[in-house]
């Protein structure tokens, strides 16, 4: 008897454990929600997104209430399988227009390089490594640059040999009829309770054409209550500054991200908070009338995604974000928008009337949009804008 007791106990103790084996944001995972979104995508699911947008300050809007008038109550649905892309616009309910999404080579590159990568975790040092140390010289790099000289990689491991900790770096990278950038520097991803990630690269052509790379990241954990709630938090600077052409270029994007979260059953909620802020100056000769002297903008997104231990045939995620961005000082947007995004299961119809984006096509959604706004909005279009 005592040993069918004891037996008994044992069972539900392993039954309990494996009923909190459910992945839970950590420092080693900032947001597993995300991450099984990023897995789901790996296999191509059909998507929808439906947004709805509103402008409080435009540059170039001179009657910010015209604009108001035209997106309130319209939304935008985008929907995509392995077939097409399509978004319809749609005001109150009523389908305005469907049109076919076009996208080039290098949208398709970007998307084919993210499939099944969670953007939001750390990466890891070896892989980093193991991209650099397989690059030849011509390969081709983000923003027209190639490899002209390779990188040689030196690699340090944790004091018990079984983590890669740094790498230092050094090669050559150019455009093409450009003199080359040599590349040097380290990039540093310690272990610990609140690592924090660092890296240093200097890009150099020659004394009046450089800049200097500097990163870091601090993570951080907290559990409020065990396998219950907590929060997860990584705090990211990018500070870059030197010269292009002579003249003095800087800049400091620094970026926050909070994941307050609850797990009740096999149920994880997470709700992610993303900041950021972007300040950049520019002392080149024709930026001032460009008004990209100093640019200043911030964003802010507000995403809770929901998902289960059981696993989930569809993923479903809101973004609530916001934008601001001004230029030498004047405000150029100021902009928000509601997002609501579903991954997985069954893909719908496609739209059998999707026409491409042409001139035409806009003019004639600008005419039923117009139709569609009352007679004191109508007078203020009239007055001229």
């Amino acid at each position: 008897m005592i040993r069918k007791i004891c037996g008994a106990a044992l069972l539900l103790a392993c039954l309990c454990g494996a009923a909190r084996a459910q992945e839970l944001p950590s420092i080693a995972v900032f947001s597993p929600g995300f991450k099984r979104l990023a897995a789901l995508e790996a296999a191509r699911p059909a998507v929808t997104a439906q947004a709805e947008i509103d402008i409080d300050e435009a540059a170039y809007a001179r009657d910010l209430s015209v604009l108001s008038a035209m997106l309130s109550g319209t939304t935008f649905a985008y929907q995509a399988d392995d077939a097409a892309q399509t978004l319809q616009i749609a005001r109150e309910g009523e389908t305005l227009g469907t049109y076919a999404v076009e996208t080039d080579e290098t949208m398709d590159a970007l998307t084919e390089a993210l499939l099944g990568k969670a953007i939001l975790e750390r990466v890891s040092l070896s892989l980093i490594a193991d991209w650099l140390d397989g690059l030849s010289a011509g390969d081709a790099l983000p923003f027209g640059f190639a490899v002209s000289e390779p990188f040689a990689i030196e690699r340090t491991m944790s004091d018990d040999g079984t983590r890669l900790t740094k790498i230092s770096v050094d090669g050559a990278i150019a455009r093409e009829g450009e003199a080359a950038y040599k590349v040097e520097g380290y990039l540093r991803q310690p272990a610990g309770r609140a690592p924090k990630d660092t890296f240093e690269l200097t890009f150099t052509q020659d004394e009046d054409n450089y800049i200097e790379l500097l990163y870091s990241a601090l993570r951080e954990n907290e559990v409020t209550r065990k396998e219950r709630e907590g929060t997860t938090s990584v705090r990211t600077t990018l500070k870059a500054a030197g010269k292009l052409a002579g003249s003095g270029i800087s800049s400091r994007l620094t970026v926050t991200m909070k994941n307050r979260w609850t797990a009740d059953g096999d149920a994880l909620t997470e709700r992610v908070r993303i900041t950021a802020s972007l300040g950049h100056t520019d002392r080149r000769p024709g930026m001032r009338w460009l008004r990209l002297n100093d640019v200043a903008a911030s964003s802010e997104h507000a995403l809770t995604i929901t998902t289960h231990e059981a696993g989930d045939e569809v993923i479903a995620f809101i973004d609530a974000l916001s934008l601001d961005v001004t230029l030498d000082g004047n405000a150029f947007l100021s902009a928000g928008a509601d997002v609501t995004v579903r991954v997985g299961g069954q893909a719908q119809p496609a739209a059998q009337d999707a026409e491409p984006m042409t001139q035409e096509a806009v003019e004639a959604l600008a005419g039923k949009l117009y139709r569609r706004l009352d007679d004191d909005v109508k007078a203020t279009i009239q007055e001229g804008l």
